[in-house]
């Protein structure tokens, strides 16, 4: 085949250019004439010479891979839409990820501080965990396999080289694949490898981000391999007392006694709190200008701004301590889906501009919630209290089949007329009908990261819901609210699959969670899409 842009895969996918190329294949950028995406295509491409053995080989190594990738749900792992067969060998249509790969950003932008490197790692374990749940060794973790998208997204691609449980990782020639640096001692070895191979992966790839550099490498592939196996390792030095331990324990040559998924994790989350805890700690109040012609009493009136902004960061700090996480109780699968706590979920509406009523010049709130809260209140002391937040906004009339309805809480939000109010206490308020369920959650103590909360959820998913399976926790900025974040999953209730979308949020004062539950065969039914978007975008917080 020429290489020539234009040409059209399954009379669809129309070829734009090439984004890489690896000893197995390229990868093409294409446009998905059907439905007007663009998207990533991977084809197999194959040397002259190749015997139909190791033809077939190949081909069903590319096809184990889009197998492998498809069966992973999860926001770190790429989504796979296709697969088409062309010239008598598999083309796999994927998204398109931008950004850099983590290779690139180690090179380009050196190594990475433990707290990002930690938030990264944390990304990477979820989707290995969840291919490991299903079975699939990724067998090739790396730095070039780990990409970084423009928005911050983290996603772990090249299932190639995965395998399936009963699978080795000795190619049918007696090739060791994968990079020398990040084998599994047991994989250099030869022996069969499990998740603790996976792991190793893992910790090799903390290694490079914090070093620049990856652990044993010698130079040479045989030397590296050696080095895996025989010599100790390099300490690492940029890590920190808080991430040096995790490198270390997931790169312990004895896979029984490596660190484990849930130890990783649980450490990991703490690199990542305690510079978030480091950050708040040394916010700056900004300091007001004193107005022209106070004179000698200028020095005063500064110490008074001072003294009042320290005030209120105090203040401040103890109330968004609280985690965002509204009453509720755990569901083993055995109680109502009504009364689970409420958190966030996957769809995010388009951005709308701020109703009539509403504060025009209200500015996207910064990253943490202190600074944002603790500026805007020291500079509004000298203003009515009615100013310092923004008026209520008047509710849109509900669309056809919906009724607007108002919780105990002030809140008021659409939903469809088959849903009717429940149980509602202090904190939630429910409504039901034909076996789904929309909640919305209320408290006046948010936390300070709605992401952080439902991260933490998600990691005690197993624990509250029978046959829980995460579908990744997100970002989910929301209308002008930023500190926002989408938890989803899917469990098991009296032998019904239920599929769950939470979207957690803070309004400024008030923290909200829309949490909806319905069976998973009707999840994508075009009512079901309608409905949750609806609430999204008629949702108004208490006055």
């Amino acid at each position: 085949m020429t290489e020539t842009d234009g040409r059209l895969l399954g009379r669809r996918y129309r070829l734009t250019g090439v984004l890489g190329r690896g000893g197995m294949g390229t990868v093409w950028r294409a446009e998905d004439e059907m439905l007007g995406r663009v998207v990533a295509v991977k084809e197999l491409r194959m040397q002259e010479g190749v015997d139909e053995a190791d033809r077939h080989r190949l081909i069903a190594r590319t096809l184990r891979e889009a197998k492998a990738t498809a069966r992973i749900r999860h926001a770190a792992a790429v989504t796979v839409f296709d697969v088409v067969e062309e010239d008598g060998r598999p083309w796999i249509v994927m998204e398109l990820v931008g950004g850099r790969s983590l290779a690139e950003v180690i090179k380009e932008d050196g190594p990475l501080a433990p707290a990002r490197a930690a938030e990264i790692a944390l990304e990477v374990l979820g989707v290995l965990c969840e291919a490991h749940e299903l079975g699939i060794l990724h067998r090739d973790v790396k730095p070039s396999n780990v990409l970084v998208d423009d928005d911050g997204r983290v996603v772990l691609t090249d299932f190639g080289i995965a395998s399936v449980e009963g699978d080795t990782s000795i190619t049918s020639t007696g090739m060791l694949v994968g990079a020398p640096s990040y084998i599994s001692p047991e994989r250099a070895k030869g022996q069969k490898p499990g998740p603790p191979a996976d792991l190793w992966s893992l910790g090799g790839t903390l290694y490079a981000m914090t070093e620049g550099k990856p652990p044993y490498d010698r130079g040479s592939a045989l030397a590296t391999l050696t080095a895996v196996m025989t010599e100790d390792l390099e300490p690492p030095v940029n890590a920190g007392p808080l991430l040096r331990p995790v490198i270390e324990g997931l790169l312990d040559k004895d896979p029984a006694q490596r660190m484990d998924a849930g130890q990783a994790r649980a450490m990991l989350r703490r690199v990542a709190a305690e510079a978030t805890t480091r950050a708040e700690a040394t916010t700056v109040v900004a300091r007001p200008a004193v107005p022209a012609g106070a004179g000698g009493d200028g020095d005063a009136a500064r110490k008074r701004w001072l003294l009042i902004a320290a005030a209120v960061a105090v203040v401040v700090a103890l109330v968004v301590g609280a985690v965002l996480w509204p009453e509720g109780e755990k569901d083993r699968g055995t109680q109502n889906p009504a009364a689970l706590p409420a958190s966030s979920g996957q769809l995010t509406p388009s951005p709308t501009p701020p109703a009539q009523g509403q504060n025009q010049q209200q500015t996207p709130a910064p990253t943490s919630t202190v600074t944002a809260t603790a500026t805007v209140t020291a500079t509004a002391t000298q203003t009515p209290p009615a100013a310092q937040t923004p008026a209520a906004q008047t509710p849109p009339s509900a669309p056809a089949g919906y009724q607007s309805q108002k919780g105990t809480q002030g809140f008021t939000v659409s939903v469809p007329e088959a849903l009717k109010p429940q149980s509602a206490s202090a904190t939630q308020q429910a409504f039901r009908g034909n076996g789904v369920s929309l909640i919305v959650a209320y408290t006046n103590t948010p936390g300070p990261s709605a992401l952080k909360d439902w991260q933490e959820s998600d990691a005690d998913g197993p624990t509250n819901f029978r046959g829980y399976q995460s579908l990744g926790t997100r970002p989910a900025p929301f209308r002008s609210w930023t500190n926002s974040a989408d938890w989803e999953w899917t469990y098991d209730k009296d032998g019904v699959r239920m599929h769950a979308l939470n979207r957690g949020f803070v309004t400024g004062k008030y923290g909200y969670a829309i949490y909806w539950i319905a069976p998973e065969s009707v999840w994508n039914s075009p009512e079901q899409v309608q409905a949750r978007q609806a609430s999204f975008d008629s949702f108004q917080p208490a006055p």
